[in-house]
């Protein structure tokens, strides 16, 4: 049988089927194509957006870099001017302080701040003294009478009041030829003074056209004026200050020296521009910075700067620092990296399209890091200090990191699997995990062992629940050691409440101590005693063995203090040397006086520290509750005052405070306030006593001596205030004004009578311990233009001999300026001639004492001979002081004591009669030793 015949039309292949291959293959190639092109697009989109940002952004930097430059250089430009503000500030205390000031002074004065190199902007600093019209010809005979043979008022044409350029300097010919000037002439210089001299501050003009430079043009500049005032410094009132204007000091600044240095020429990054005016009112600036050549501002700054009253305006301008900046670059740079990026993403992105093998080599990247952050995990759980354990919903614990296991003190495996709730110590702790169980939080402090049969300690515990869709999974139980932390906490309480050294109660909890025995002696109507203890003469072992021998000391002085108290009293330490004692239910002030008694027996006996057997006596003073004082600060005033007392009375013993006690103290507080104000309110004054050649009576000498009128209670004397002012240490304040008062004296007796006798002036321990002794004294040499020998300073003997080699590098220092020295009280002391040989010494001082005892005939000439003698033997000039009689001055003769004084020739008199006795008496020079 045949086979049919096949079918052309059924076993052709369908017409579609080409076609969908086709549109197949279209498809993935779009694919393969339209992907990487949206990267390669979003890449560059961002990379265009990301250079705008950065240009963005690199201005903003650039902007604030230049903003904090230009603060930078506009705080430097204000320091300068505030620099200069205060040198005519100087100039002006100097004139107001010397209102009779030469122009040589004032030279000087000027010369010696070094201008060109310190001020560079400042041209000279002068001085324009206020003068009616009516009295410019007194004006120009007492410049002319002074010196300046060529000066004149110009121009001559002005108005009622002048103010007239007096001093100039530094001299040179450029600035002689404001000498004479009238600054009201001017309408912009009269303004400024005007200015000046209502406010009583600097005040500056506009930019002007100064006197020395019109013949050689224009230059930038300024004039600062300081008002100067007749008396005080400052009148209260705008009246006062007009009524007692006495002239202007005026320093010329030219703008240029000014500003340079404060940007860098070499770089020319930052531009400067100055103006009077706001900017937009002036023509031209004061100053304009070099700049760069054909190259734009792009950032601009303004700031206002005040200077003497006036408001500048100062204008920073940003330049390039080169042809390209980083603005130039970076975002282009960003734009070219994006793009790249973006390509290679696109390529990369096409690869990972192409290529099943990289896409599972991905995924094994992705497994490795997965299994990586597990491991880090597991690290960190396993690492950290905080102890962590996890507590499953039964109470197991299901695993905990090796700090739990260490703060619990049991190994690891024997924990995990236990039931928590049974093996915890502290049943609070218990009760916070099953709270935890249940869903809620909680923390507590714990100071028993962490698990049953663990390490006991103090530990911070906090159990925080773990849920998952509302179900707990587990709960983190967390475990810190605190044990050392709450040592460390207890030990700062105990220092914060006693003493490091000797482990006794410290002021703090000594007053709540005395609190508490005041509310018992309330209660109970039993009385409290405070018993203030101060170890006599402890400094001395301080200072002889060291402190850390003395620390030695005190601890052993401790322990015989608290031996012998009832457990109910309170011994403690203030602080130093001083130490409180606190007695509770006391009867009868003898019961008091019996613990002192003890307290003086007990520490009678010597004390054997590091080899050394010596003995410490107490000074006690009493204070009892209710009769003294109701409060501790009370009690322990009362008692610091009887013990103050007992030390006057001799030391080692003790006494009870009594009314004349307090009104004591109260009377010395009150006289050390009235001090104070009579140094702040110039109550004191200086007398002089004259020292005389003993054989032609000729006045050889002075010394200037402190004196205190007291504007209710009259003078008051030496003896009653200069050991308040030693204890207070207000000797220092009141030395300073005696030195600077003697040396303004001593100048004008050289101006009015041509004084070639020395002044002496005496220096407390203090002032010379202080250190700036020599400091002190070249100022005030220097402040009224002496040269040295004119001032005489007087050292006591004690004072020398506490440190002998500090000592002679003082005098050393004193010497080298000039000044005489003069050892007083000369025999009273040590006398040792060791330190006369090595201290620079020029004068000896018979002490008083001894010249008393010539004329009553208590001792014979010995001591006073044999200072005479061993003032000659090391070429030392001799001086007796206290002679009051014929006698005694015959005496003196007859041992060759070259100089005395005394009531016998002239008590201390104030400075006026002083110069009535110059004019009487020949005056002689002072002798090469003294």
């Amino acid at each position: 049988m045949a086979e049919p015949a096949a079918d052309p039309i059924a076993d052709r292949p369908p017409a579609s089927a080409p076609d969908t291959a086709f549109r197949r293959f279209l498809r993935n190639l779009h694919v393969l194509l339209a992907l990487p092109l949206l990267v390669l697009i979003a890449g560059a989109g961002l990379s265009l957006l990301a250079m705008r940002q950065s240009e963005h952004q690199l201005h903003r930097e650039e902007e604030r870099r230049f903003s904090a430059r230009a603060e930078e250089i506009h705080a430097q430009l204000a320091d300068r001017l505030r620099v200069y503000e205060q040198v005519a500030r100087s100039a002006a205390s100097l004139a107001m302080t010397f209102p009779d000031l030469h122009w040589a002074q004032w030279n000087r004065f000027v010369e010696a701040l070094d201008m060109p190199r310190r001020y560079p902007g400042i041209i000279s600093i002068a001085y324009a003294r206020a003068v009616t019209a009516e009295r410019a010809g007194d004006l120009v005979a007492s410049m002319r009478a002074a010196g300046l043979s060529a000066f004149r008022i110009w121009p001559e044409s002005a108005g009622a009041e002048r103010v007239v350029n007096v001093f100039t300097a530094p001299v040179n010919e450029a600035n002689a030829r404001a000498v004479g000037f009238d600054m009201m002439s001017e309408a912009t210089r009269r303004a400024a003074i005007e200015r000046a001299r209502d406010s009583g501050e600097p005040a500056a003009t506009r930019a002007v056209t100064l006197k020395i430079d019109e013949a050689a043009g224009a230059k930038p500049a300024f004039i600062l004026y300081q008002a100067t005032y007749r008396g005080d410094p400052l009148p209260p009132s705008l009246e006062a200050r007009r009524a007692s204007f006495t002239g202007v000091v005026l320093t010329p600044v030219r703008i240029g020296p000014l500003v340079d240095g404060l940007v860098d020429e070499s770089q020319l990054d930052t531009g400067i521009e100055i103006y009077d005016v706001p900017q937009a009112d002036a023509e031209f600036p004061l100053y304009r910075s070099r700049s760069p050549v054909g190259i734009a501002s792009d950032i601009s700054l303004m700031r206002e700067l005040v200077v003497g009253g006036r408001v500048w305006t100062v204008r920073y301008d940003s330049f390039p620092d080169g042809l390209f900046s980083v603005r130039d670059w970076v975002p282009g740079a960003l734009l070219t990296g994006g793009i790249a990026l973006s390509i290679a993403l696109a390529l990369a992105l096409r690869m990972g399209l192409a290529t099943h093998a990289r896409a599972v080599e991905l995924a094994d990247g992705m497994t490795a890091s997965l299994r990586l952050q597990e491991a880090e995990r597991r690290q960190l759980f396993t690492q950290a200090p905080l102890g962590i354990a996890l507590v499953g919903t039964d109470g197991l614990v299901m695993d905990c990191n090796p700090a739990f296991a260490a703060a619990a003190g049991l190994p690891r495996p024997e924990l995990i699997g236990t039931d928590a709730r049974l093996r915890f110590g502290d049943q609070a702790s218990v009760v916070a995990l099953e709270a935890a169980l249940q869903g809620e939080s909680g923390k507590l402090d714990s100071d028993q062992p962490l698990l049953l049969g663990g390490r006991r300690s103090h530990f911070s515990l906090h159990f925080q629940p773990v849920t998952a869709d509302g179900a707990l999974k587990f709960v983190l139980a967390f475990a810190e050691d605190i044990g050392e932390k709450r040592r460390a906490e207890q030990h700062i309480q105990y220092l914060a409440h006693f003493d490091a050294l000797t482990g006794l109660p410290n002021r703090v909890l000594l007053y709540d101590r005395i609190a508490q025995a005041l509310r018992e002696g309330r209660r109970d109507d039993t009385k409290v005693a405070v018993l203030f203890i101060d170890l006599d003469r402890f400094k001395v072992i301080n200072d002889s063995l060291g402190h850390s021998f003395g620390d030695e000391v005190l601890r052993s002085v401790a322990r015989r203090l608290q031996a012998g108290l009832r457990d109910c009293d309170t011994v403690g330490r203030l602080g130093g040397d001083e130490f409180l004692i606190v007695l509770r239910r006391v009867t009868e002030p003898k019961d008091a006086a019996c613990v002192a008694e003890k307290i003086v027996a007990h520490l009678a006996s010597p004390f054997a520290v590091g080899g050394q057997n010596f003995v410490v006596t107490p000074s006690i003073g009493i204070s009892l509750y209710p009769d003294d004082a109701d409060d501790p600060e009370g009690l322990i005033r009362c008692a610091d005052i009887a013990m103050y007392n007992a030390k006057e009375q001799g030391r080692n013993g003790f006494r009870f405070v009594t009314r004349e006690m307090g009104a004591k103290s109260r009377e010395r507080m009150d006289l050390e306030g009235s001090l104070r104000r009579a140094i702040r309110e110039g109550q004191l004054f200086l007398v002089y006593q004259p020292q005389v050649d003993t054989l032609t009576g000729r006045i050889v000498g002075l010394e200037a001596l402190v004196r205190w009128r007291h504007p209710e209670e009259g003078m008051i004397l030496p003896g009653r205030f200069l050991p308040v002012a030693e204890e207070t240490g207000l000797v220092l304040a009141m030395g300073d004004w005696v030195l600077s008062e003697a040396c303004a004296q001593i100048r004008h007796w050289r101006t009015r009578f041509g004084l070639s006798i020395p002044v002496a002036v005496n220096v407390s321990g203090a002032q010379f311990r202080d250190g700036q002794l020599p400091v002190k004294v070249a100022r005030a040499l220097d402040a009224n233009g002496l040269e040295g020998p004119e001032l005489e300073i007087e050292v006591t003997e004690s004072t020398l001999i506490d440190d002998v080699e500090a000592a002679a590098e003082t005098l050393a220092a004193l010497k080298r300026r000039g000044v005489l020295i003069a050892l007083d009280d000369f025999g009273t002391g040590y006398s040792s001639l060791s330190y006369l040989h090595r201290l620079p010494i020029d004068k000896l001082k018979i002490d008083r004492s001894f010249i008393h005892d010539l004329s009553t005939g208590a001792s014979d000439a010995s001591v006073p001979r044999a200072i005479v003698g061993l003032g000659r033997s090391l070429g030392l000039s001799v001086i007796a002081e206290g002679v009051e009689t014929q006698e005694q001055l015959q005496l003196l003769r007859d041992l060759t004591c070259e100089s005395y004084q005394g009531f016998l020739f002239s008590r201390p008199v104030p400075a006026e009669e002083v110069e009535r006795l110059l004019e009487t008496v020949t005056a002689v020079e002072p002798s090469p030793a003294g």
